[in-house]
């Protein structure tokens, strides 16, 4: 017989949210843990770094009541001097964190997680600017593990691995940082998670399961204030609807995002970026190129890559030579990463405009090398389609630039423009 269902306030149940275990191992690198610290750290630091990582993880996964006998006696005097030797004195931040990750063997049973996960996450950061990715995302997850209920260390793994593309990784820590913020009731987390979850759909080509992740995230920051992650959320909103094709529902976001950024933050560079490659998809470069040419030093490195590749379209299709090589050249500096594989695509739609038909083939040509190995399935067939245009007949080529032609400009585009344009000139500071 079925249960009746209980009604009235004092018998409601809130719906429970369930926390999926992480997914630790990518398919292609299955383990042991830490192999790819002794790929990438080729010396006497990279074998100690391994053996710290090692240590940190058996010691996360066993109880504290059983922790006190977990290594032998010696074992902490032996990885101290390990440190010593092996830690360069200019490296201090380093070797600090590296004294407090060997207590984990010194003193097993002292220990404090909390303590030991931001030492892993502060030999994380260490390793990312020393460009040793993976090594940086095994002590990010280590400090995931050792504190266990953090969504934020759950969010830094899940956007560390989706720019690694290894997106089932990714998806499994994305929403675990989903579950973890709502159950703390840290909705900034919450919201980045879902914007961060959205980005990664968008790369794939799945653009309703982005949409239904971006629409989340704009709910709950209005729902508590959050106006910044509003604005946020209205940016991706505005991406997304352009590459679906919406356009009046596209500008419309860009025109709330704008609103809810204000002149003086930090993200107007990035908006205005975007708001410049809605205009250069429509042939408006005369208003595009000016606002690429204030915002490609304000944004953050790591989308300067993205930046750079939007200014050689935009020169291209204004005939500056000189932009288009230095952009391309500038370029030339990004090894991969997300973004970078539209970029080149992007570069090969400028040379295409300049009639530099090797150059554009060879860049399109390494936007879809590049966008197949990422998985980023959107890039990869707007590739392919530049390939199949540049071998086209030059009668094809021409009718194709003709097509995209510099749109007349209209009222609408003058007035958005000079306000971008105003409100970098009176915001932050290049590099900002």
């Amino acid at each position: 017989m079925p249960r009746a269902k209980l009604k009235g306030p004092d018998s409601e149940v809130k719906r429970r949210w369930r926390i999926p275990p992480p997914l630790l191992r990518d398919a292609e690198s299955p383990g042991p843990e830490g192999l790819s610290i002794l790929s990438e750290i080729r010396s006497e630091l990279g074998g100690v770094l391994w053996k710290t990582l090692r240590s940190v993880l058996l010691w996360s996964q066993v109880a504290p009541s059983e922790r006190k006998d977990l290594f032998d006696a010696e074992a902490g005097r032996r990885r101290l001097l390990e440190v010593m030797s092996a830690v360069p004195d200019e490296a201090g931040d380093l070797k600090d964190a590296m004294e407090v990750l060997a207590e984990v063997v010194v003193s097993p049973e002292r220990a404090d997680s909390e303590a030991v996960g931001v030492a892993c996450r502060r030999v994380s950061g260490w390793a990312e600017a020393a460009d040793a990715p993976r090594t940086s995302l095994e002590f990010l997850q280590a400090a995931a593990l050792c504190c266990p209920a953090n969504a934020r260390f759950a969010l830094a793994i899940g956007r560390t691995t989706r720019d690694l593309a290894q997106y089932a990784r990714a998806e499994s820590w994305l929403h675990r940082a989903i579950g973890l913020a709502r159950q703390s009731r840290d909705w900034e987390t919450y919201v980045r998670a879902y914007l961060g979850h959205g980005k990664m759909m968008l790369r794939r080509g799945a653009l309703p399961a982005a949409r239904r992740s971006y629409a989340k995230a704009l709910r709950r920051s209005v729902r508590q204030g959050l106006r910044e992650m509003e604005a946020l959320a209205l940016q991706d909103l505005f991406i997304l609807e352009d590459k679906a094709g919406q356009s009046e529902k596209s500008l419309a976001y860009a025109r709330r995002a704008l609103e809810a950024f204000g002149p003086q933050h930090e993200g107007l560079p990035h908006l205005a970026h975007d708001i410049a490659v809605f205009w250069m998809q429509r042939g408006d470069f005369e208003h595009a190129f000016p606002v690429l040419r204030e915002t490609v030093d304000r944004v953050k490195d790591s989308c300067r890559g993205i930046a750079l590749g939007s200014i050689a379209r935009a020169a291209g299709h204004m005939s500056d030579t000189d932009a288009f090589d230095w952009a391309q050249a500038e370029l030339d500096r990004w090894w991969d990463g997300p973004g970078i594989a539209d970029a080149w695509a992007e570069v090969a739609r400028g040379a295409m405009a300049l009639g530099r038909l090797d150059q554009a083939r060879a860049a399109a040509l390494r936007a879809e090398t590049m966008a197949r190995r990422r998985g980023e399935s959107l890039v990869r067939f707007e590739a392919e389609a530049l390939l199949e245009s540049i071998q086209a007949e030059q009668a094809a080529l021409a009718q194709r630039s003709q097509s995209g032609a510099v749109a007349p400009a209209t009222d609408d585009a003058d007035e958005l423009a000079r306000e971008l344009l105003r409100s970098l000139q009176e915001g932050q500071p290049a590099g900002a």
